[in-house]
This record gives C-alpha cells, structure tokens and sequence, in this order.
C-alpha cells in the first residue's frame, strides 16, 4: 500500500440524521450529536477536491442524506466542479417523487437502496421507523423513471437494491431478489458488521482469515477521506466513533490533513501491524476484502435495468 498524494474517494456526512432507526444499525450503540454540514464547509471541501480531479464523491455515512435541506444544491455543485462519480445511500423513505424528479437533474451517477426484505410486518420489526410500502413506491417511481431516460438516450444513475444477510431475512431472500431485479440495476447481499468494522457471521469471518491469514495494512487510509457533518474525520466508513482526534476540515485543508502527523502514524501502525490503544483498525476485519481473490464480498445479482440490457 502506498499512499496517494490526494485522495481519491471523498465520503462526506452531509447530515448523522435518519428517518428509519434499524434495530441492527451500529447507531443504536454509538452516541453522537445530530447534525447538518453547513454550506461553507460543504464548499470548501468541494472546492479543494475538484483541483485534483478526478475524485469520487459519497455523500453518505452516518445518516439519511436526503434530510439535509441543500442536498440537491450540493450534489447540483459538486457536479458542476467535475467531481464523481457521485454517490450515495438511502433507505428511500424521503424519496418522493418530487424529490426524484429533482434528483434526476442533479447528475448523480449511482443510488443504493437499504430495503431488506419484502414483508412490511418484518421491515417493522427491524425498524422503529420507515414505511417499507411508501420506501418501495417511491424506488419504483425512480427506476421507471430512469427507465424512460435510458430509452431517450439520456443519462439516469445506477440503481442498487440491499439486503443483508440476517436470519429474519433469510427465508425471504430469494423472493427479495426476484421482485427488485425488475427495478434496478443490481441486487446487492451484504453480510451484517458491528460498530468496530466486524462481521457477526462466523462462516464469513472463517472465509476471510482463510483466504487473507496474515495481517496487513488496509487500503482505506491510504486512498479514502471521510468527513463527519461537523468537519472532523473519520477513519474509514467503518469508524462510527471519530478515530483521528487533532485534525480537521474546518481549520484545515484536506491536503493539511492528509499529510498529517497523525494520518502518518495511523499508516505506520498499519505498515507495522501494531495499533495504539483506541484504534479500531486493531480489530477490524474489513480490510481482507481488498486482499481477497475476487475484491468483493457478498452476492451481486445484475438486474433488468442494467445498462447492457436496455441498450439491446
């Protein structure tokens, strides 16, 4: 691993709010304070990035990002600056079909959908808020209308539905499956993690120290910046918690931050394999992703949006 003279991938918090509590969200054990990036810091990360394109953009981390009341002047800005591609996540619960409409002008290229299962009863279950019905509508809006795009010749983002593999899904996860390959581009699988950036499955842990035994140093804090909605910095989109304490965004640049004394001694630890007290890096296991044969873990399933097959 080397380190990249600037980051590549920039995941900024544009709010820690959500509309939907999940029961298996790391939010339920993480104490935080809820807020929303305000515009001038928005900018100046925007404007920092876009001098060394290209740069891929997330707007997604702790919280639902459509809450944030500037999102779409946001994604319109970060657009206009030539940064992407642009990406990010959403439980689609606040996604309207005004508020797709309006999504669809502000050029982002890809969308994914945290839904989980078909059964409304299960989705209440698992959520202490949310409608999965109105979630579910206001996705199929969005893919029939990026349908109809695609077939004018424009351009409509990708469309990923998720699910993750928990018990209480399991029994439903083919029919999951099925029902949401007509919509989108791609049904994605993901195995669940704590707050600490661990799987809780044991066959997945087994696979991972099986292909990827020995330690070594996790591409993210070579290659990725993560800004909470506040300017401070995390880790990796892993790190609930805030692992780099000393620097930020609202008194520095990014470049500041990314040659930092402390960003450097987060990578040697990484190069030694020995981490101080408080890291989270020391029990990770998400980092063997990047190491393992095929770069990926979980299930992909392409679906009938997918680019290839519209264009036929």
């Amino acid at each position: 691993m080397k380190k990249l003279s600037f980051p590549n991938r920039i995941t900024i918090e544009l709010t820690n709010q959500c509309n939907v509590s999940c029961t298996f969200c790391p939010r339920q054990t993480v104490g935080m304070c809820i807020g929303y990036m305000d515009k001038d810091l928005y900018y100046k990360i925007i404007d920092e990035a876009a001098e060394h394109n290209p740069v891929k953009i997330v707007f997604f981390f702790r919280g639902e990002s459509l809450l944030h009341p500037d999102f779409m002047e946001f994604a319109r800005y970060a657009k206009s600056k030539g940064l992407g591609p642009i990406q990010f996540a959403t439980n689609a619960y606040a996604l309207t079909p005004d508020v797709s409409n309006e999504l669809l002008g502000t050029g982002i290229d890809f969308i994914s959908f945290s839904l989980d299962t078909l059964d409304p009863e299960l989705y209440k279950r698992s959520r202490l808020k949310g409608d999965l019905n109105q979630s579910m509508d206001n996705v199929k809006y969005l893919s029939e209308k990026c349908r109809e795009r695609l077939k004018a010749g424009e351009s409509a983002p990708v469309l990923q539905v998720s699910t993750i593999e928990v018990e209480d899904y399991l029994a439903g996860q083919t029919e999951f499956i099925e029902f949401w390959k007509k919509y989108v581009d791609d049904v994605r699988v993901y195995y669940e993690h704590d707050d600490k950036g661990c799987f809780r499955n044991e066959e997945v842990q087994r696979k991972l120290m099986e292909e990827v035994p020995e330690r070594k140093p996790c591409r993210k804090v070579f290659t990725d910046f993560l800004i909470y909605w506040n300017g401070d910095l995390a880790l990796c989109n892993y790190d609930w918690r805030g692992g780099i304490k000393t620097v930020n965004v609202r008194d520095n640049t990014i470049q500041e931050c990314w040659d930092s004394e402390e960003y450097e001694k987060i990578r040697q630890m990484h190069y030694d394999n020995e981490f101080a007290d408080g890291i989270m890096c020391n029990d990770c296991q998400h980092w063997r992703i990047d190491y393992m044969q095929s770069g990926f873990l979980g299930r992909m399933y392409e679906g009938d949006l997918s680019r290839k097959r519209t264009s036929d």
